[in-house]
């Protein structure tokens, strides 16, 4: 991770990847212990180096919990551990290089946080954050610290239940440096002359973030990268590592020292070798920087090193080491956390790369699981740079993107289905919750808003960090003034911003299947558009059975009471296909006009659809700017032999009706000027249909028509509403909550 920060404190970052792995694990002494315990090895005040005792390596057992199998011929040499171990007390002797090991857990790095970046990770539902304290922003003058760079998002998050991870790194400009020949003026990565100011540096900062509730404390980010070091491996261990983990505890005797945070690429096996021979003792849990790739997402083993080759199952003899292999050449016994890990989406909303992203989350969180003594992963990153920087050499990271300029609030930011996939794990997985004290609204066992709900089955509740179960709808699709010519071919959503149907109710998982909505309105008329992306395109039901195959349903609550058990008067429920080249729809529930336009194509594997729905449509209700319904929508799929399953925005539809769980659709002004709407529709998606295309155009509710593909007309296809394309500041889609508070950039590339 490479960090950059401005005059404001914002931090910015990012990371490497590369790995291999190893095999049998090796123990540091006869009993499986660490052969010299950290806090034992660094008295107090000790600065120098401290090697561990000599001795000879004997083969144990690894403290990790029953593999998955996996396809034959992976070369894996691995030792499991039995359950058995734990009833004969061995767990306890196999973590004694550190602190108890501690319940599985998860984070993400956001840099420096601020409240919006606090709610964000409230939403996921993970239990900690990694946070930059960034040694030349906070301390720019010696004995002068500015404390109030970090201090609004740290105390925000420690109010919210999350724990804070806080990594101590990066050289002052007024610190006496080693004199080298230097290309650039970044002095972030300078090795000090000594160690002094970086002691007296690191003691003030954990007195000072100790009371605000932060325990655990990084000695630096990627001293093996000269962008973030630019001094060797040994400089590191006697001038940061050592005395840095002697001053924490020195200060905290109940705090944890982290590190060393390599970056898992080049030759880090030699320099975690360095590192540990000289100063395992400065660390209680071993952080670690891993990004690899899946075969789940087409990685070979040409492709370089996978994740698990990096991790523990080395690709080849003469490829480097894996991380465990090298932490058991030294007898590390102690906590494993991944502390960067991410998969990088290089083109803006590309469809299949944001697959793969959540993908690789899920992945990492399934191995993680697998492991006792990996027990924490941090995701890199929070969210995007923006809207569209192409500046940011390494944009793509994020879980989320903003969707304007200068994101301010929660309905600033799309969420990736990375971010669904994250959220979904952990909500299905409570052994995940470790980290944050089971304390919030949403995990004390009461029903704190009268609804008779309990904790994570209140809709307010995003997880079990969450401090609100008063909450509304936690997803919101915002659409913004415009006409739209309703033919199927999206030819007007270039720069819309879409919401993705992330959940999956069904038989297996949802294959390739994808779908996606934009919104927009005029007055008196809201606008849709559908694309689903799949391979089979299957429906020849009548007009009451569109759902049992491959078509949208769409439900509306517009007088957002938000039933639980059914839909009551005001509700609606309409269902569309595309049925032997003709848009066809139809009204399941509902009481209201039936001039509802509908058009659909057929393209590849891409159906589109686009919709015009007047006021009389959804019984009269307003449509003009500020209204607001209670509104979700899914995608059923069939594959030929019968509607398998479906894709869903929210629940409340597909299963039982529940508008409990709709989201909402808002309608807005135009976006004031000069602020970006959101970024545009990913290459590829763009809406539009080449020629040939199959059109099925222009379907009243409950008939059909064929029509031409330009929308004029035949059989009644005239869309309500219609118009000439036009400018249209287009939908701020969201998934409800959170935000983004992002680094700026200092002007030098990581």
């Amino acid at each position: 991770m490479r960090l950059s920060g401005d005059a404001a404190g914002r931090g910015c970052g990012w990371a490497g990847a590369s790995k291999e792995s190893g095999a049998l694990r090796v123990c540091g002494g006869a009993d499986g212990r660490s052969p010299t315990g950290p806090r034992e090895a660094l008295a107090s005040g000790m600065q120098g180096a401290a090697p561990m005792n000599p001795v000879q390596p004997t083969a144990c057992p690894s403290p990790r919990r029953t593999y998955p199998e996996r396809a034959p011929g992976r070369n894996f040499f691995r030792a499991r551990l039995s359950l058995a171990f734990a009833a004969l007390g061995i767990a306890g002797l196999l973590a004694d290089a550190g602190p108890a090991a501690a319940q599985d857990a998860v984070g993400l790095n956001v840099h420096v946080p601020g409240a919006d970046f606090v709610a964000l990770a409230e939403e996921a539902g993970v239990g900690w954050i990694r946070v930059d304290a960034n040694w030349f922003q906070l301390e720019p003058e010696r004995g002068r610290y500015r404390w109030e760079v970090l201090d609004p998002g740290v105390r925000a998050a420690r109010e919210a239940g999350l724990e804070v991870y806080v990594t101590l790194a990066y050289t002052p400009e007024w610190v006496p440096k080693v004199a080298r020949p230097r290309d650039d003026d970044y002095t972030g990565n300078d090795e000090p002359v000594g160690s002094d100011e970086w002691v007296t540096f690191v003691e003030a900062a954990v007195r000072h973030y100790r009371e605000l509730g932060v325990t655990h404390f990084g000695l630096w980010n990627e001293p093996n990268l000269d962008g973030f070091w630019d001094g060797d491996i040994d400089a590191y261990v006697d001038k940061i590592a050592l005395p840095g983990a002697a001053a924490v505890r020195r200060v905290c005797a109940e705090c944890r020292t982290l590190g060393p945070d390599l970056a898992h690429v080049g030759e880090v096996d030699e320099a975690l070798d360095r590192i540990l021979a000289r100063a395992a003792s400065a660390f209680d849990i071993l952080a670690h920087h891993l990004y690899g790739g899946w075969e789940e997402n087409g990685h070979r083993v040409f492709d370089g090193d996978s994740f698990l080759n990096a991790l523990e199952d080395r690709r080849f003899a003469f490829t480097r080491a894996s991380l465990r292999e090298v932490l058991d050449r030294h007898g590390w016994t102690g906590e494993v956390w991944i502390t960067e890990t991410g998969y990088r989406v290089r083109t803006i909303g590309h469809e299949t790369e944001r697959a793969k992203q959540a993908t690789y989350v899920r992945r990492v969180l399934e191995e993680q699981l697998e492991r006792d003594w990996w027990t924490n992963s941090f995701f890199y990153e929070i969210t995007d740079c923006g809207v569209d920087q192409p500046e940011c050499g390494i944009d793509g990271y994020g879980l989320t993107r903003p969707t304007r300029g200068y994101p301010r609030t929660a309905d600033d930011y799309e969420r990736k289905p990375a971010f669904e996939t994250l959220r979904g794990f952990v909500a299905d997985h409570p052994e995940l919750g470790g980290g944050a004290p089971m304390t919030a609204a949403c995990a004390n066992g009461r029903d704190d808003d009268g609804d008779g709900r309990v904790d994570l089955e209140d809709r307010g509740c995003v997880g079990a960090v969450d401090g609100d179960e008063a909450d509304g709808p936690r997803r919101r699709v915002m659409a913004s003034p415009g006409a739209v010519r309703v033919d199927g071919r999206h030819d007007e959503w270039a720069e819309a911003v879409w919401v993705d149907a992330t959940g999956w109710r069904g038989e297996g998982d949802r294959g390739e299947l994808r779908a996606r909505l934009a919104a927009a309105w005029e007055s008196g008329v809201v606008y849709l558009a559908v694309e689903v992306v799949d391979d089979a395109h299957v429906n020849g039901q009548p007009d009451a059975m569109l759902w049992a195959s491959d078509s949208v349903q769409l439900a509306f609550d517009p007088g957002r009471d938000f039933g639980e058990a059914g839909y009551d008067g005001d509700d609606h429920e309409l269902d569309v296909a595309l049925v032997e080249g003709v848009a066809r729809a139809f009204r399941q529930h509902g009481s209201g006009d039936d001039g509802w336009t509908v058009a659909a194509t057929r393209e590849g594997d891409r159906t589109r659809y686009e919709m015009a729905l007047p006021a009389a449509v959804l019984g009269g209700s307003g449509v003009s700017a500020g209204a607001a319904f209670g509104f979700s929508w899914l995608v059923n799929d069939d594959d030929g032999e019968g509607r398998r399953g479906w894709a869903e925005w929210t629940p409340g539809i597909g299963g039982e009706k529940a508008p409990y769980w709709f989201g909402e659709l808002v309608l807005t002004s135009a976006p004031p000027a000069g602020e970006d709407a959101g970024p545009g529709a990913e290459p590829g998606l763009d809406g539009g249909a080449a020629p040939g295309g199959d059109a099925g155009v222009g379907a009243e509710d409950g008939g059909g028509a064929s029509a031409p593909g330009d929308g004029s007309g035949g059989g009644g296809c005239a869309a309500a509403g219609a118009r000439g394309r036009s400018g249209v500041a287009w939908l701020a889609a969201l998934l409800a909550f959170g935000a983004w508070r992002r680094r700026r950039r200092d002007g030098r590339d990581r």
